[in-house]
């Protein structure tokens, strides 16, 4: 049976330090990331990746993250969907401005 492969993303192949090929990602296993390359692939800072990971509140969900160690991977499917459950807010106008008393 011929063994079927993934295409790696460009963001992911460019921010490896090992060359990395299409071949060696099978298309069973899913492909992980590291902190700076979620970072690069979601176009935010670093630090911005780290607090999205942390869980604050009831509503919020966190980035889904796996921690290997010390060291936070992603899965990249599921950082995918994480992008697309987020809602889409337009805000229209400006925040309304609100006086301080001074004292």
């Amino acid at each position: 049976m011929p063994r079927t492969t993934k295409q790696v993303p460009s963001e992911i192949a460019k921010t490896t330090r090992a060359p990395v090929s299409s071949a060696a990602f099978p298309a069973s296993a899913p492909i992980v990331m590291t902190v700076a390359q979620v970072a690069a692939y979601l176009q935010i800072p670093v630090s911005s990746i780290y607090e999205k990971t942390r869980y604050r509140g009831r509503n919020r969900c966190p980035l889904p993250c796996r921690r290997v160690g010390k060291y936070l991977r992603f899965i990249f499917s599921e950082v995918q969907e994480y992008v697309l459950s987020l809602p889409l807010e337009v805000r229209h106008g400006k925040r309304a401005y609100r006086k301080r008393n001074a004292k």
